[in-house]
């Protein structure tokens, strides 16, 4: 807890903040952009499930039919519909022997809409295959249904770009894909770079500088796939419009996301070319966690092409096979790891030339599944819970997310603000926060210091009795900070205890101060201070020039 006494109306604490976060590009014109929302408080989970008898879905099955296990217990099924064709079904109300009775909670007949976030990975893909699978996506928009909505964002390695906002219109999004065809791809550059020898491999978190800069001469591959990953994370939580669903009401919607991949295989330590590895998964860790946290369910499209590019550019039939096996262990490394993160979330891959069926077999797969509902245990504590679901009748196999987080209010607040810093959101002018940038000072030769003053106006934030006379006011300040190259780093939450001998009046003006450090270059900043207590969030953006 950073700790401040106040002296008089001002006060100073020092905190050093090492830090820099992915920029998102300008909305399109598709639709208006997200707003500036508000924490919303789900108490329940949903688990979309996929049951298959041979290659044939299964219908008609009720609540009764299944068993749903958090952490190997058995919990209730507190709601339950089948979702066929895209459209609620009309069963009775059953529940298993001993159980609590289950509601179909979605009106029988009701389209179950989905939403699809396409995100496009421009950092290692090849153009030739990108375009290949954004024009049957473009030729496949039409199978949208009508409660469906498309989302299209896009990543080179520094930004993610909004290209559309949630729309069902088939001429804008074709209009869109179109647009994205011309984006540059840096899939070449990526190919050269995993040519480089292997020198010093580190682990995920200390191949690079603690503030975003380039890694050790080695892990670059790695830290541009964790980077990408990153990216991803972002973008789920940018477009969650909550931290998790509230309770269904009339319509039911699913969020998938189309996961555009040009190859994530990594260097082995060895150095041996064309060993490839994923670091046991954990590189993936976090986009699990995020779409499991948020409800989405994954469809990784594998944009690479078997044995492409092939014999180009070797002079001999021997080096060519021997690149050829290279390429081909390198798509396993990478299928592997795309399908790990379908089954994770219940969703599939398209691999090998599939991408071009991608939309048209997540539309036919969402359109038919059950739905089922509980209420955890909230603890709010960040915990990861693994999810089983099974079927009381032999020789069904089922298909459904793993896993679901705990969430915290203060990971909730801190999607919220990533959403806020990554999509450019308009601030309410109730939510202004009153800050000033001192000169910056310099620290070596990479590095600036820069005085920050915050104006925290006291009727906006909740002070409490601390005891023995005192009284305090408990904040968290958290900043994002985007240099122009688009390198990052963790946004901190750091705890302010604001503490006096009197409670404040209603017009009373509280200063904190505390140091940015940062790299020498230019960075758009944004600041938050919440008071937990209320849910108040106080914002203001800068631009901060050297």
């Amino acid at each position: 807890m950073n700790r401040c006494h106040l002296q008089a109306r001002d006060w100073m604490c020092g905190l050093g903040l090492l830090l820099a976060v992915p920029l998102a590009g300008q909305p399109g014109d598709v639709e208006p952009p997200p707003t500036f929302g508000e924490i919303v408080d789900v108490r329940v989970v949903n688990v979309e499930v996929v049951v298959t008898e041979g290659k044939q879905r299964v219908h008609g099955l009720g609540a009764e039919d299944f068993h749903l296990l958090v952490d190997g217990q058995e919990v209730p099924i507190e709601y339950f519909t089948e979702v066929r064709d895209g459209r609620a079904v009309e069963r009775s109300q059953a529940a298993a022997p001993g159980a609590a009775p289950t509601a179909p909670m979605v009106e029988p007949a009701a389209a179950a809409g989905t939403r699809y976030l396409v995100f496009i990975d421009d950092d290692f893909a090849l153009p030739p295959q990108r375009d290949r699978v954004l024009r049957s996506l473009a030729d496949q928009v039409p199978l949208l249904g009508p409660g469906d909505r498309m989302a299209v964002v896009a990543f080179d390695g520094r930004e993610v770009q909004l290209l559309s906002n949630w729309t069902r219109s088939v001429a804008e999004l074709q209009a869109v894909f179109a647009a994205a065809r011309k984006r540059r791809a840096y899939g070449l550059q990526r190919r050269n770079e995993m040519r480089r020898p292997v020198f010093q491999y580190t682990s995920r978190l200390e191949g690079r500088e603690s503030i975003g800069g380039l890694p050790e001469r080695g892990s670059r591959i790695y830290y541009r796939v964790e980077r990408v990953v990153d990216a991803a994370c972002s973008a789920m939580r940018g477009f969650a419009s909550a931290p998790g669903r509230e309770v269904p009401s009339a319509n039911l919607r699913r969020d998938v996301m189309l996961l555009l991949s040009g190859g994530w295989a990594v260097p082995d330590p060895s150095g041996v070319p064309g060993s490839e590895h994923i670091a046991d998964r954990e590189l993936f860790r976090p986009l699990l966690d995020t779409a499991n946290r948020l409800g989405y369910t994954l469809y990784p499209v594998d944009l690479q092409s078997a044995d492409a590019g092939i014999g180009l550019e070797y002079r001999t039939l021997d080096e060519s096979n021997v690149a050829a096996a290279g390429v081909r262990l390198s798509d396993r490394v990478e299928e592997d790891a795309l399908v790990h993160l379908a089954l994770e979330t219940g969703g599939r891959a398209f691999l090998d030339g599939g991408g071009v069926h991608a939309l048209e077999g997540a539309v036919r797969d969402v359109g038919s599944y059950y739905w089922l509902g509980f209420s955890p245990s909230w603890q709010e504590d960040d915990q990861r819970h693994r999810l089983e679901v099974e079927v009381r009748r032999k020789g069904l196999k089922v298909r459904s997310r793993h896993s679901f987080s705990d969430l915290s209010r203060t990971s909730a607040t801190s999607m919220l603000f990533a959403s806020v810093h990554l999509f450019d959101l308009p601030l309410p002018a109730a939510h202004a926060l009153d800050i000033t940038l001192g000169e910056p000072v310099p620290e070596g030769s990479k590095l600036v210091v820069i005085p920050l003053r915050i104006a925290i106006p006291m009727n906006l934030v909740t002070v409490l009795s601390a005891g023995d006379g005192q009284f305090a006011a408990r904040l968290e300040l958290r900043v994002a900070a985007t240099d122009d190259r688009g390198d990052h780093a963790d946004v901190p939450v750091i705890p302010i205890e604001l503490l006096s001998d009197r409670m404040p009046r209603d017009d009373e003006v509280w200063t904190y101060s505390d140091t940015l450090t940062l790299r020498r270059r230019p960075h758009r900043l944004l600041i938050s201070l919440v008071d937990p207590a209320s849910g108040a969030m106080l914002m203001k953006r800068l631009d901060f020039e050297i």
